[in-house]
């Protein structure tokens, strides 16, 4: 896909500067969040901008919601959760819901090895080890947790699915400016997990947005953002 009709230009030097929250209307399941993108964000797109994008806020547009009340918990999720490190963030896989579905997805004899190489490596001080074994599908689990908009407290929110191809789908809305998919969490993790073509600056993407992240799909009410390049 070609790009220099609205200057983005993989080898211009100017970095990143700043990520521009986009304030929409809230993005529930099964809405269209390529029209809700172009419509909000279009007017506002300068020259070598990047379009960054929430991975929750996309997985709420394909419906990939789990509704925690109908998760059967079984024996190996209610004991295994009991002993996930508690953290102020939320509870993640310490809720017996959302571990429950971390082993629908990976699969029991995954999930139980992944425990096992990530307790004896906790016990030698190494952290991450779990979701390294368990994969990153596991690890962009978005729990049950409180939310300000009660219609959204219940959900447990897996990956959105075809992260590339949606990212040029909603690129095409945007009449070619790039496209990536983010998954960023409040405790320091980063990651494009999607993206509209294969040149842009992942690296710099990724950094930029583990110190300045003011996208948000709750209160802030803000899953999609504007990176600005300048000099």
């Amino acid at each position: 896909m070609d790009f220099k009709n609205n200057g983005f230009n993989i080898n211009d030097k100017k970095e990143i500067i700043e990520c521009i929250p986009v304030k929409t209307d809230l993005i529930k399941p099964g809405d269209s969040f390529i029209g809700k993108t172009a419509s909000y964000i279009k007017p506002q797109l300068q020259k070598s901008d990047i379009v960054v994008c929430s991975e929750k806020a996309v997985a709420f547009s394909q419906n990939r919601v789990i509704d925690g009340d109908n998760v059967k918990v079984g024996f190996l999720a209610a004991n295994l959760s009991r002993f996930v490190t508690n953290n102020p963030h939320g509870k993640g896989l310490r809720d017996p819901r959302n571990m429950q579905v971390a082993i629908n997805m990976a699969g029991p004899a995954r999930i139980v090895l992944a425990a096992i190489i990530g307790g004896v490596a906790r016990l030698f001080g190494f952290t991450g080890y779990f979701y390294k074994v368990a994969g990153p599908e596991v690890s962009m689990i978005d729990g049950v947790v409180g939310h300000r908009f009660e219609e959204l407290q219940k959900y447990i929110v897996p990956a959105p699915a075809n992260p590339d191809q949606t990212a040029r789908r909603i690129s095409d809305a945007l009449e070619g400016y790039p496209v990536v998919i983010m998954d960023v969490n409040d405790i320091g993790g980063s990651m494009v997990i999607g993206q509209s073509c294969s040149d842009l600056p992942v690296e710099e993407i990724e950094e930029f947005m583990r110190y300045d992240n003011p996208l948000g799909q709750g209160t802030q009410q803000t899953p999609i953002g504007i990176l600005r390049r300048g000099p």
